[in-house]
């Protein structure tokens, strides 16, 4: 979703490269249609000789506002941690995903996306915080919507599109896990880390190559189905980290 203002200091953000110079690049910042600046010393944790190993023209970073002062917004690449990136990454995905919907909307009623964030965009960022849940809700309780302040005609073209592209969808959320016990008996360890982070969970492990591990789980609810992964990840983490081994957890939507 279009979000209306500046950022806050440490907010998470979609930037796009736009330009770069020796010491410095800038991105735009998708939601915010803002520009902010990230400095080579907020690229990476290790030093940076050239910007450009790093980053590329049009490329998607994820970004912490570091600094806001009127118009300049200053970022930084290496003070996101990789889940933050990831999970930032996927709802950026998933809102992608939603404005083509409410621009199908648009088209429906002889208007453009333009004109659906002039007409609802306040109401809908202020009501709900973000598009996805606008048509989650929608396919609920297509009430609601009008009982927040969107207009009639738009509330209904947007239930009528919600329950036709989300009505009986499957979500499918993986936790992919590079697992690693240096314990005597380290194989059994995770075995049994997997076996009990997953007993009575709609969440299935799978080994995919040493030492990659899957956790994999569907279900009509995405946010339980993605807390059920990220529960089951935590456990396992717990588990080997408790017995002489590392895991890496890393979350895909």
């Amino acid at each position: 979703m279009r979000k209306q203002g500046m950022p806050e200091k440490g907010e998470v953000v979609v930037c796009r490269i736009k330009k770069i110079f020796p010491n410095s690049a800038y991105a735009e910042l998708i939601e915010y249609g803002k520009t902010g600046m990230i400095h080579v010393s907020e690229v990476a944790l290790k030093w940076v000789r050239d910007i450009r190993e790093f980053l590329k023209l049009n490329q998607y970073v994820v970004c912490r506002v570091m600094k806001v002062e009127g118009e300049n917004i200053s970022l930084s690449i290496k003070r996101v941690r990789r889940q933050e990136a990831d999970s930032k990454l996927s709802e950026f995905k998933r809102e992608a995903k939603a404005e083509k919907l409410l621009e199908n909307v648009a088209k429906d009623i002889g208007k453009s996306l333009d004109d659906a964030y002039r007409e609802i965009g306040a109401i809908l960022q202020e009501e709900f915080g973000s598009l996805r849940k606008v048509f989650e809700i929608a396919v609920k309780n297509p009430g609601l919507l009008e009982a927040k302040g969107v207009p009639k005609e738009w509330a209904k073209r947007i239930a009528e599109a919600a329950k036709k592209s989300l009505g009986e969808k499957t979500y499918e959320v993986r936790a992919e896990l590079r697992i690693a016990c240096y314990a005597p008996d380290g194989i059994e360890v995770i075995k049994k880390a997997l076996l009990n982070a997953t007993k009575g969970k709609n969440v299935e492990a799978r080994y995919l190559s040493a030492p990659r591990y899957l956790l994999l789980s569907k279900g009509k609810n995405f946010k339980k189905v993605r807390a059920e992964v990220e529960e089951a990840a935590k456990a396992v983490e717990k588990a080997i980290k408790g017995s002489q081994g590392s895991c890496e957890v890393r979350i895909v939507e």
